[in-house]
């Protein structure tokens, strides 16, 4: 049996124009990783629920849903996410820049000075990852996918 695998990944915003800031920021992000790291896609495929980040600063949130051959950012939480992340655009922004190895299981970015950062932002609650502990292979991916560090 043969498998072929698509060339091609897209990523869209399921509201359009209507996307708010955390979806907006989120497509940025994922899209930019996939653009600029294109070993990432086989990352993008591992994911099997989908994650959710939450502005506590904005009170908005979006849901992204990773397929084989497509990701899609939605408005709001929804589809029970197995992550969620509530935190701030600022501490969305410091997690993007921690670098990840080896798919995501391996965060070297969290022996920085902004690795530690937000790792104190964890332990204090200031930054909260839902299913850090039930699901850390997949929170660390998300990190991962949301990355644009090397």
């Amino acid at each position: 049996m043969t498998t072929v695998q698509p060339t091609t990944y897209t990523l869209s915003r399921y509201d359009g124009d209507d996307a708010n800031g955390v979806a907006t920021i989120l497509s940025t992000l994922v899209e930019q990783n996939l653009q600029n790291h294109p070993k990432r896609l086989d990352l993008a495929r591992k994911f099997n629920r989908p994650v959710a980040v939450f502005s506590t600063d904005t009170n908005a949130a979006a849901t992204i849903f990773f397929r084989r051959d497509h990701a899609t950012v939605c408005n709001d939480i929804v589809n029970d996410p197995v992550v969620v992340v509530w935190a701030t655009v600022g501490q969305i922004l410091d997690v993007s820049q921690l670098e990840m190895k080896a798919g995501g299981l391996l965060p070297v970015g969290f022996f920085t000075r902004r690795g530690i950062g937000v790792v104190r932002d964890i332990v204090t609650h200031k930054l909260i990852v839902k299913g850090l502990l039930t699901h850390p292979v997949t929170a660390l991916r998300m990190i991962a996918m949301l990355s644009v560090a090397s």
